[in-house]
């Protein structure tokens, strides 16, 4: 039920695989037990959806074009703490409720940029490797054979990166961080069809650990960035792939690193949190180009997992400081709402929004250990 609304780089000892990868494309068994739980859920409150094949932070995830969801590298803690990195990407059925290998990538990493390509495969780009530097390795996966290819590499190693398909059905990279763990103001482009990554128009502002959206008209916001102890930049920009030009979208009202930019149904970007016990969010217009506060959140977060609802509304869920807790936004009302806490705390997880409206979040650190658990929340 809902409870109160609100107004107002450590170095890798070892690498992981799937041991026994499936093609993905068959139907995952399922437990009758487990499949009660997910039927009988109630609206607002979280029940367990069955554990990942492995624990996963700073992974990511995907909505297929089937329904299924797809969770792709991230890393674990192996044998003497030493972090296992994860080449392995994992399937979940919303129908049977488990978790099923499918291929492994070509190289293990986490921190990776991953996009749905127009044509239904699957491109992982980037990310940080074993050898704990970044990589320029990329690799695309078939939904009708469950393997991934390796395609033609970033022009530049990166890592701390995020990537989205532009609406011509190329695949854009803005910023990241490089070998030398710096922030980079380059911005690369991918052409599925010829197989070629073009450096275009660069930033105004070199970033990491900043956000990407497209936006209803095409363009692309990006939106802060900085280190993880700082400092954090207010600035956005917008980039418009016709033109390849950037262009300022105003400062943001607060600095911002480890945030979240959710795409509003009218079109509006929701930015929410941060690094530095951020508790605060704010809508961006695009129209007017104008940056407006919300209601502040009742906690802190940063690091934290956000999904748009289908009924527009936005859920956040976790954070820095081992949070339990979840919020939904409500852009109509401008207001927040505290519902049910999930069953484990958890930060560097990812959520992702079923084709039941269903929301499912899965991994991210736990209070005792890395978490290979998922939940599920009906709205």
């Amino acid at each position: 039920m809902l409870l109160a609304t609100l107004v107002g780089g450590v170095l890798a000892a070892a690498c992981s695989s799937s041991p026994t990868a499936s093609n993905g494309t068959g139907k995952a068994g399922g437990a009758a037990e487990q499949l009660a739980k997910v039927a009988s859920v109630d609206a607002g409150e979280f029940v367990p959806s069955g554990e990942m094949k492995a624990s996963r932070i700073e992974h990511s995830v995907v909505n297929l074009s089937d329904g299924r969801i797809m969770v792709i590298g991230g890393k674990d803690t192996g044998a003497n703490h030493n972090s296992v990195i994860h080449g392995s990407a994992e399937i979940y059925e919303p129908a049977t409720a488990q978790w099923d290998w499918t291929g492994d990538m070509s190289i293990e990493r986490y921190a990776l940029a991953t996009g749905v390509l127009a044509d239904g495969r699957v491109i992982a780009a980037g990310g940080r490797g074993i050898l704990a530097h970044a990589l320029p390795d990329v690799d695309i996966w078939d939904p009708a054979t469950g393997i991934w290819t390796s395609v033609a590499p970033l022009n530049s190693a990166l890592d701390e990166v995020s990537g989205v398909v532009l609406n011509d059905g190329r695949f854009l990279i803005p910023g990241g961080t490089n070998r030398d763990y710096g922030h980079v103001d380059s911005v690369e482009i991918y052409d599925p069809v010829s197989d070629v990554w073009t450096e275009v128009a660069p930033m105004s502002v070199k970033r990491g650990l900043h956000t990407v959206t497209v936006l209803k008209d095409g363009r692309v916001l990006v939106t802060g960035g900085g280190k993880l102890d700082g400092p954090y930049t207010k600035s956005a920009e917008i980039y418009d792939p016709p033109s390849d030009a950037w262009s300022p979208a105003g400062e943001m009202n607060v600095s911002r690193a480890s945030h979240t930019a959710t795409l509003l149904p009218d079109g509006r970007v929701l930015i929410v949190g941060g690094r530095g016990k951020r508790n605060n969010a704010e809508v961006y217009d695009p129209v007017a180009n104008t940056w407006t506060r919300t209601p502040d959140l009742a906690e802190p977060r940063a690091d934290h997992s956000a999904v748009s609802l289908s009924d527009g509304r936005v859920m956040v869920t976790g954070g820095v400081g081992n949070r339990s807790s979840v919020e939904i936004y409500d852009p109509l009302a401008d207001t927040w709402t505290v519902v049910a806490n999930m069953h484990d705390s958890r930060y560097r997880h990812v959520s992702a929004r079923l084709d039941s409206g269903s929301v499912i979040v899965a991994g991210g650190n736990g209070v005792e250990r890395l978490l290979s658990a998922t939940e599920l929340f009906a709205p």
